[in-house]
């Protein structure tokens, strides 16, 4: 049967309720090289500026796993193409796109105003600030590039989804990642939840009389106490009840039948990072209890993306890694009864440069802007690419040097749509996306960025 025949099972672990939709955000953090990840096939002259510019860091065509588009991508230049491959070591990601499960957002980055290479080289609008920096790109790809230092929109969008969120016990923002731009609140209503691939470090690991004293300490705060010891009794009672919701929604996911680390296991690469992260958010959503949260969202992330040298080699590493982790997610979600309520985007900081920056295979490519992101589950409008691919000649006017192809969508954009998939009204996005104004409205029929079913 294959792989995903294997776990295309009926639903394992039945929700409690109906009205649930996750997001999943997949950081790819260091700038992922996605025009080695989504890559022109074929012999027509797209390939050939492809070969022109990458040199010695194409990919064959002929090891490409090839994609089958439902309608052609729309180029840059105003023509289509429909020959394109994944990355020789994305053969799950390529059968998920083939069978309508996932989708391309194309050349997506963070833009205020559209912008081509002409005004770049003129400084005639307002640029992102501080360009092809990690730091910055990172915290505005998480947040919104006009308001960078102010929240995040994982984090904002969990405050306005209050009314789906009724749990306190435990937070909808959760990260398997540790702390991040993404998850934090602009009016810090809701903080996020860390944790590790293992769950939560429980307080029944100290020793008897070390547990015994730290309860002791705790059960003594009262009215009169200190403040500082009120709020940190309130904190640790706090942590105590996600403890008991977190261990409770491990266990009930463990005896449900779903054979995580069987699954896990058969995607190849099961103990990698990001392997295990996928794996726990595949365990809080199937063993959540019947009054949790019902959009809660996820933080995964994934390192090692920042190929200055070596490229061709670490990045095949990094590919199937990521292919790996995703086909597992996938087919867990499938066998929970979950693949159509949760929505993964998978997206990086920046592109790379288009030109490498050495003269042999050992070379790699530096920051650049615009890139390719992922979007899979049940919702999406598989089989195809949004936006517009750039066309693959160096200096068109996208083209600001080097092949550091400038955004033709904007990260606002895309987020825009996500945030009213989760239940943001269309009228209300702009207040996560100040910058949204300034683009074609996502929701337009003619905007071609409709990749979530709605």
């Amino acid at each position: 049967m294959g792989f995903f025949g294997l776990v295309n099972a009926p639903k394992v672990l039945s929700s409690s309720h109906q009205d649930f939709r996750a997001l999943v955000l997949v950081f790819l953090e260091g700038g992922n090289d996605s025009f080695n990840m989504i890559v022109p096939s074929g012999s027509g002259s797209m390939r050939a500026e492809y070969d022109r510019g990458r040199r010695f860091l194409a990919l064959p065509s002929e090891r490409l796993q090839l994609l089958n588009l439902k309608d052609a991508a729309s180029l840059y230049d105003g023509s289509s193409s429909s020959d394109f491959g994944l990355h020789p070591a994305c053969q799950n990601l390529a059968g998920m796109f083939n069978s309508g499960e996932m989708s391309v957002i194309c050349n997506v980055g963070n833009l205020i105003v559209p912008t081509n290479s002409q005004q770049f080289s003129d400084a005639a609008v307002k640029l992102p600030p501080r360009l092809f920096s990690h730091a910055d790109q990172q915290r505005q790809f998480q947040s919104e590039p006009t308001n960078p230092f102010q929240y995040g929109w994982g984090g904002r969008l969990a405050e306005m989804l209050s009314d789906y969120n009724t749990d306190v016990s435990l937070s909808p923002l959760i990260s398997v990642s540790g702390l991040n731009s993404f998850q934090v609140s602009r009016d810090s209503l809701v903080n996020p939840y860390t944790m590790g691939t293992n769950g939560v470090v429980s307080l029944a690991a100290f020793n008897g009389d070390r547990k015994a004293l730290v309860e002791a300490g705790m059960d003594s705060v009262n009215g009169s106490s200190h403040l500082m010891a009120q709020k940190y009794q309130d904190v640790f009672q706090s942590a105590r009840k996600a403890e008991t919701i977190v261990s409770g929604t491990f266990e009930r996911a463990e005896a449900s039948g779903v054979d995580y680390e069987g699954i896990f296991n058969a995607a190849g690469l099961s103990d990698t990072r990001v392997s295990r992260q996928l794996k726990t958010v595949a365990k809080m959503i199937g063993g959540r209890p019947s009054e949790s949260n019902r959009r809660p969202v996820y933080f995964v992330k994934m390192n090692g993306f920042d190929t200055h040298q070596n490229m061709l080699a670490d990045h095949a590493t990094l590919m199937a890694e990521l292919d790996a982790a995703l086909g597992a997610f996938r087919n867990v979600l499938k066998q929970q009864g979950d693949f159509d309520q949760v929505l993964t985007y998978v997206g990086s900081e920046f592109g790379r440069t288009f030109t490498p920056n050495g003269d042999d295979e050992g070379s790699g490519t530096d920051h650049g802007w615009g890139g390719h992101a992922l979007a899979m589950g049940g919702m999406v409008q598989g089989s195809r690419f949004f936006g517009t691919y750039p066309t693959l000649d160096l200096n068109n006017p996208l083209d600001p040097g080097r092949g550091r192809w400038i955004p033709t969508t904007s990260n606002s954009q895309c987020a825009a749509s996500i945030a009213h998939w989760m239940g943001v009204p269309q009228s209300d996005v702009g207040k996560i996306f100040p910058s949204l104004a300034n683009f074609a409205s996502p929701f337009e029929a003619n905007s071609n960025l409709d990749f979530i079913r709605l």
